[in-house]
């Protein structure tokens, strides 16, 4: 063989692989694969593996149950039953319900016929604020229920009549309408005087009970009246010593005759 055509040859190929190596330098594949791996990073969101394949973005983490470990995830305590060993709150006490009042009470149990030992004291003022019943053949019954309503105003009216209107707690209101219970030897108050004649006049307070031994009487009144008789007709009985006065009661079904008092 030739020297100088061995050194040409040679050269040729020292030149073509210099050659090769300038050109792989200047392309560089692996740069735009990882700029395409890149890119599909970016747009789609998705990564790419070590072998090339697509994965799903990973789960958040979650803090372990505090109950055992491990991953469940912890119950909505809003909705969650308490633990077997924590004890049960003990139940609010029910609030106790306020007693009912005794004037209340004393109202409610008054009904049609019960006879009571309450009168006018004398100034236009019952004497009791409640209802206490009596037997009615006692000396002390002294009227006696003849209706109950909502209303005083509901009342018959007149002369030994009255209504007693109460306001309970719960705002209702109830009404007993009372005839006085009279009998011979009660007294009453009254206010008497002289006619032309010689005769006396009286305006009496017939729902009022008044001490017959007593030697004062209401401011207005001048006289202490003692019954002498009380009818459901005919005349009052006269008497010699005393002028014996009468009065219409219960709009005319009743007449009580009385005498002046005297000490």
């Amino acid at each position: 063989m030739n020297t100088t055509y061995f050194v040409s040859a040679s050269s040729a190929a020292l030149a073509a692989l210099v050659g090769l190596v300038i050109l792989l330098g200047m392309w560089q594949p692996w740069q735009e694969t990882a700029s395409t791996g890149e890119r599909n990073r970016t747009d789609t969101g998705i990564g790419s593996g070590p072998s090339g394949g697509s994965f799903a973005k990973p789960a958040p983490y979650r803090e372990p149950s505090s109950a055992g470990g491990g991953d469940k995830e912890s119950e909505d305590p809003e909705t969650s039953p308490s633990p077997s060993s924590s004890p049960s709150p003990s139940p609010s006490p029910s609030p106790t319900p306020d007693p009912p009042d005794p004037v209340d009470v004393a109202f409610a149990s008054v009904g049609v016929g019960t006879c009571l030992n309450v009168y006018d004291s004398g100034w236009g003022k019952l004497n009791h604020d409640r209802p206490f019943a009596v037997d009615c053949g006692a000396n002390f019954a002294f009227s006696k229920v003849t209706m109950v309503t909502t209303s005083a105003s509901n009342c018959p009216q007149g002369a030994g009549r009255r209504g007693w209107e109460h306001v309970n707690d719960d705002g209702s209101s109830i009404a007993l309408c009372l005839d006085r219970v009279f009998a011979v030897g009660q007294c009453f108050p009254a206010t008497l005087s002289k006619q032309a004649d010689g005769s006396l006049h009286g305006e009496g307070r017939l729902f009022s009970v008044w001490g017959c031994d007593r030697t004062q009487v209401p401011s207005g009144q001048n006289a202490i009246m003692a019954i002498t008789a009380v009818l459901s007709g005919g005349s009052c009985p006269q008497r010699n010593d005393r002028q014996t006065l009468s009065w219409q009661i219960f709009n005319g079904a009743g007449k009580v005759c009385a005498v002046q008092r005297t000490n």
